[in-house]
């Protein structure tokens, strides 16, 4: 069984792209790309969005396909899954994807960045919840030729307790108050921020909710602090959303995996800022050296100059004095006065 989901993530390009293929998640035979070369899409996509000159906005757009840990399937034919998805899906046609099958967790799970801008015709990738929903039901098909299990369809509700379904209604237009609808918002909260299992129950408790999650039962149970009790079958029937433990657990690896991506970016915006302060002081530091050895410089030529100065100084006054006593010596003797004789 295999879960399709679209990431949100406000990491730059080539950040995104340069997680998905780094060497401690995945193998470079498990990188590959539709529309462009796998080891060259980051080149490739910048080209497309200067060539129609669309550089701005969204970069990308993300999707990950995990797999159950339970499900019996190599890295190998996950990718091979993933190449044949993004040759598969309609949207996909005209843009450049590159995907990357990651080993670093106990679930198989391949990632799926595309880009944004065409390369056919320079239109900007757009996808609706309807096609997100036929993205999924392609991959189950695909799943499906291979022998694979896939996820199951929630049943329509038959029939249910009418004042349950009248006391949720009041909740909703405001004019009552319904546990059971309270206590579906509070596990569906919990489990759109949780990462395992042991913060989605601390998130309940902190609400006022406990859980009854026990490995030799099938379901869960849910209790409010008023005593009121209801399993996670009864919520699937009535809320048309999967609360069982396996629709739960595929939630905490999803939030797991954006958690974890989210912590690289930041890992990596965080680098790239140490690296640009780094790159800075050494800058700094060469430009100083500069500015020393240029003062230095002029010190020393001030210097050279100003001794100069002095030498033709000192030489003009040993001209003027050698001058001065030739020409005293040229002088005819004075003719001495009687009173000298």
């Amino acid at each position: 069984m295999a879960v399709i989901k679209a990431v949100n993530s406000r990491a730059s390009l080539g950040r995104v792209i340069k997680y998905i293929t780094q060497d401690e998640k995945t193998l470079e035979c498990l990188i590959g790309g539709y529309n462009c070369r796998g080891t060259s899409a980051l080149f490739e996509m910048k080209a497309t969005k200067k060539a129609w000159n669309k550089t701005g906005g969204r970069q990308y757009k993300h999707f990950v396909q995990s797999f159950s840990p339970d499900e019996n399937i190599t890295p190998q034919q996950a990718h091979e899954i993933a190449a044949e998805l993004a040759e598969s899906w309609e949207k996909f046609k005209g843009y450049e994807v590159v995907f990357a099958t990651h080993l670093d967790r106990k679930h198989v799970h391949t990632h799926f960045v595309v880009n944004s801008v065409s390369f056919e015709n320079g239109k900007k990738f757009s996808y609706s919840k309807n096609d997100l929903k036929l993205f999924k039901e392609l991959s189950d098909r695909i799943l499906q030729a291979h022998g694979l299990s896939i996820c199951q369809k929630t049943k329509g509700i038959s029939t249910y307790n009418i004042h349950a379904y009248n006391a949720i209604k009041k909740d909703l237009d405001g004019t009552g108050k319904s546990w059971l609808l309270a206590i579906a918002l509070a596990v569906r909260s919990a489990r759109a921020i949780a990462a395992n299992r042991t913060v989605f129950i601390s998130q309940l408790e902190a609400k006022g909710i406990s859980v009854k999650w026990e490995e030799n039962r099938k379901y869960i149970t849910f209790s409010d602090k008023y005593g009121h009790k209801v399993r996670c079958k009864k919520l699937t029937e009535m809320f048309k959303e999967d609360f069982s433990k396996e629709g739960l657990e595929n939630d905490f690896r999803r939030n797991s995996q954006s958690a974890e991506l989210a912590a690289a970016e930041r890992g990596i915006e965080y680098r790239e800022a140490v690296d640009a302060y780094n790159e800075a002081e050494r800058r700094k530091r060469e430009l100083d050296e500069e500015n020393r050895k240029s003062r230095t410089r002029r010190t020393r030529d001030s210097q050279r100059r100003t001794l100069q100065k002095r030498n033709v100084e000192k030489l003009s006054e040993d001209v003027e004095r050698s001058s001065r006593s030739e020409e005293e010596e040229r002088r005819p003797a004075r003719r001495r006065s009687y009173y000298e004789r």
